[in-house]
C-alpha cells in the first residue's frame, strides 16, 4: 500500500526545513520507528521516523533542499509496486528548487531524478550545518572546501576529505576554533607548542593578527558594506524579539544576591562528586520553586483572536500547571532555551545533569523539539563575561526572564560590620500585562532568599 512521507512540523515557529542526510535508502525496507532521514530546522538537526512498514520506493527531496513543512519527501509501499502519477505531481515544493536540467543519480540500481540547487547569487559557498560545524571541530578553512553534494553543496565528507589531506595538524581545541573562523588552513601553520602542536598564537599569527583575539563579529578585510545573508535560527531569533520588543509591555527590577555561602556549597557538592552542579542549576532549581509559589507569574498571555467583524477580542490570561525553566545557550548562529521541565521537582543533581545534557546537544544541534518548547520563564547568564548586570528581553509566550550577572567581591556592611562577600546582581524583566510590579518584586526576592540559602534547595 502506498504511504505519503511528508516533512514534519517539529515546533511552532518552524516553517521550513532541509533535508541534510538520508538514512535509508530507495530501495531498502522500513520498518516502523526506523529512521528515515535528518533534518535541520532553524533549531536544531532532527531525526525523521517512519511511521509505515514496506520499501523505500521513491526519495522526492534531495539532501541540501529547503523545504517548506508539508512538503512530499519519499514514498513508501510494497516492493516493486507503482507509485501513481497523482502522487509523485503533489512533489510541488520540491520542483520549485529545481534547475531546468535534473541531474540523474541511481541508488542501489534505481534511477531516480534528483533536484540540483541553483548556484548561490554572489558565489556564497553552500555548506550543509553539519559539515560547517565539523569544519570548526577540525579546523579546516571554509574557502578551500569544493561541494560534491547537490549543486556543488558541501557536505560533511567534504570536510573531513579535506582535513585527512591536510595531514590532520595538531592543534589546540582554541587554535582550531580561531583558524576556522579566521579561514587558516592548520596543515601550513606552524606550532610553537609541545611537539609542534599549533597553539592559540600561532593561528593569529597566521591570520595577520598579533595576539589578541579579536571578537568572532569583528569585520574582517573585504568585509565592509557585505550584506550577509540570514541563517534559519537568526531569522527566527530576530522575528521573535521584534515581536517581544513591540508587542510585550515589559518594565524591569533590579537586586543584589550574597551568594557567599551559595559558592562554598557548590565547592563542596562537586568536591563529593557525581554531576558537577553550576552556578546556573542553583538558579533554576530557585526559579521552579518561585514560580510554584506564584501563579500570576507562572502564566502566558492567550490573544483573543479575531471577531467576526475582523477586529481583535480582548486577550486573557492562561494559568500553567507545569513549571519548565529555560536555560539561554549560546551558539554560533545564535541562541536556544532548552527547558527543564518540572523545575521544582526535580533535585539539584537531577537539574545539573539535565542541563548539561540539554546544553551539549543544543550546541551539537541535536535537541528534539520537545526539549525546548514550552517554557514558562527564562535564565540567562552573561556572568562570564564580566557583566555586572544587563536587561534581558522576554521570549514570547513567556511572562519573565532572569538576568545573572557575574559573581564579584564587593564591600559589604553586614550586622554591624563591614565584610568582603560575593554578590550577584539578578535583573527581573517582566510582562506587566500578566505580573504586576508588586508581584514581580516579591518574586523576585522569593529566588534571592533562595540562592542566599543556598542549602534548602539541596535539602
Amino acid at each position: 500500500m502506498i504511504q505519503k512521507i511528508t516533512l514534519p512540523k517539529l515546533g511552532e515557529t518552524v516553517e521550513v526545513s532541509t533535508i541534510e542526510r538520508w538514512v535509508k535508502k530507495e530501495g531498502e525496507s522500513v520498518a516502523t520507528g526506523d529512521i528515515l532521514c535528518e533534518i535541520t530546522t532553524d533549531k536544531a538537526t532532527l531525526e525523521v521516523e517512519s511511521y509505515y512498514r514496506g520499501t523505500l520506493l521513491k526519495i522526492l527531496a534531495p539532501e541540501g533542499v529547503e523545504l517548506p513543512v508539508g512538503a512530499l519527501i519519499a514514498v513508501v509501499g510494497d516492493p516493486g509496486e507503482k507509485i501513481p502519477d497523482e502522487i509523485l505531481a503533489g512533489a510541488g515544493p520540491v520542483a520549485a528548487v529545481k534547475t531546468a536540467a535534473p541531474v540523474l543519480q541511481t541508488t542501489k540500481g534505481v534511477a531516480t531524478d534528483m533536484a540540483v540547487e541553483e548556484p548561490a547569487a554572489g558565489g556564497r559557498l553552500k555548506i550543509s550545518p553539519r559539515a560547517r560545524r565539523r569544519a570548526k571541530e577540525l579546523g579546516v578553512a571554509l574557502e578551500s572546501l569544493r561541494g560534491t553534494g547537490p549543486g556543488g553543496r558541501v557536505v560533511e565528507a567534504d570536510v573531513e576529505a579535506a582535513a585527512k589531506a591536510a595531514g590532520g595538524a595538531k592543534a589546540t581545541p582554541l587554535a582550531r576554533k580561531v583558524a576556522a573562523r579566521e579561514g587558516v588552513p592548520l596543515a601550513g601553520v606552524s606550532g610553537t607548542g609541545v611537539r609542534g602542536k599549533v597553539m592559540k598564537a600561532d593561528a593569529l599569527r597566521a591570520a595577520g593578527q598579533g595576539a589578541p583575539l579579536k571578537s568572532p563579529q569583528a569585520t574582517r578585510p573585504g568585509e565592509a558594506g557585505k550584506i550577509v545573508p540570514l541563517t534559519p535560527m537568526r531569522r527566527v531569533i530576530a522575528q521573535r524579539m521584534l515581536e517581544s520588543k513591540q508587542t510585550i509591555p515589559c518594565y524591569y527590577l533590579e537586586m543584589d544576591a550574597d551568594v557567599t555561602d551559595l559558592v562554598a556549597l557548590r565547592a563542596k557538592l562537586n568536591a563529593e562528586g557525581g554531576p558537577k552542579i553550576a552556578f546556573n542549576d542553583f538558579v533554576i532549581k530557585a526559579c521552579g520553586k518561585a514560580l510554584r509559589l506564584f501563579s500570576a507569574v507562572n502564566s502566558r498571555w492567550a490573544s483573543g483572536g479575531l471577531g467576526s467583524t475582523g477586529s481583535p477580542r480582548p486577550g486573557g490570561v492562561e494559568r500553567r500547571t507545569e513549571v519548565n525553566v529555560g536555560l539561554a545557550v549560546a551558539l554560533d548562529e545564535g541562541l536556544i532555551v532548552p527547558v527543564v521541565r518540572e523545575a521544582d521537582k526535580k533535585s539539584l543533581r537531577q537539574v545539573a545533569s539535565e542541563t548539561a545534557e540539554l546544553a551539549a546537544r543544543a550546541r551539537a544541534n541535536r535537541l528534539r523539539p520537545e526539549e525546548y518548547r514550552d517554557g514558562c520563564m527564562t535564565v540567562t547568564n552573561l556572568g562570564m563575561f564580566g557583566i555586572r548586570s544587563f536587561i534581558p528581553i522576554v521570549n514570547p509566550g513567556e511572562s519573565v526572564i532572569l538576568g545573572l550577572g557575574m559573581i564579584a567581591d564587593r564591600v559589604v556592611a553586614r550586622q554591624g560590620t563591614i565584610e568582603i562577600r560575593k554578590v550577584m546582581t539578578l535583573t527581573l524583566a517582566a510582562d506587566h500585562r500578566l505580573v504586576d510590579g508588586a508581584v514581580g518584586a516579591q518574586f523576585l526576592e522569593t529566588i534571592r532568599d533562595a540562592l542566599e540559602a543556598p542549602q534548602k534547595l539541596v535539602d
